[in-house]
């Protein structure tokens, strides 16, 4: 996918998701867009796209219902689950009133409604691009291989291969601290240059 924009643009979070959804053959719904694939080798991708962490108490309350209004699907332990997130650029964090860079959050607590874990244990591998980072190329790459991800019904590979400017990855169990896989957080960016921006 060829993305007509200068080479030093700056691109906010929603340029990037909506190029991203687009090259999918997805809009946008909400602050979050969620879709889920079945495959007929009986592979199943659950994928999020948006700007803000993810909760995993939100997967799993979606995931419920749907089953509970007759959808047949698996729970969230059956398949693979993505999460794309685009952290908002400086312009967007002060529209919203929110400090820049932003905190991507993982919320990894999920109970029942009388309070218990829930069962079985499910895992999102969370990719956290840093928008503003991103050049054309790198939109174009992380769209071609989201795109081969859901017509082949493939594991999504992070085209940038860990570029810890640019990308954090983590893996997101319920009810256990988030692992991060490959990546510099902004916090620790900022630590490691002795800087607050």
């Amino acid at each position: 996918m060829e993305i007509n924009e200068p080479d030093n643009k700056i691109f906010s979070s929603s340029e990037v998701i909506e190029i991203v959804l687009k090259a999918v053959g997805l809009t946008r719904e909400n602050l979050s867009t969620y879709k889920q694939y079945q495959y007929s080798n009986g592979f199943f991708l659950r994928l999020r796209v948006s700007n803000h962490g993810i909760y995993l108490q939100h997967w799993f309350e979606k995931n419920k219902k749907a089953r509970m209004e007759g959808e047949k699907l698996p729970k969230l332990d059956i398949g693979v689950n993505i999460a794309l997130t685009f952290a908002p650029n400086q312009k967007e964090c002060r529209y919203i009133n929110e400090t820049f860079p932003m905190k991507i959050r993982n919320v990894t607590t999920v109970k029942t409604q009388q309070g218990n874990n829930v069962k079985p244990q499910f895992t999102v591998k969370h990719f956290c691009y840093y928008s503003w980072k991103l050049s054309n190329e790198d939109i174009s790459t992380i769209s071609s291989s989201l795109s081969e991800c859901i017509k082949e019904g493939k594991v999504y590979v992070d085209p940038l291969q860990g570029n810890p400017e640019k990308v954090v990855v983590w893996s997101v169990t319920f009810n256990r601290p988030p692992q991060k896989i490959t990546g510099v957080t902004l916090r620790q960016n900022r630590e490691k240059q002795g800087r607050l921006w």
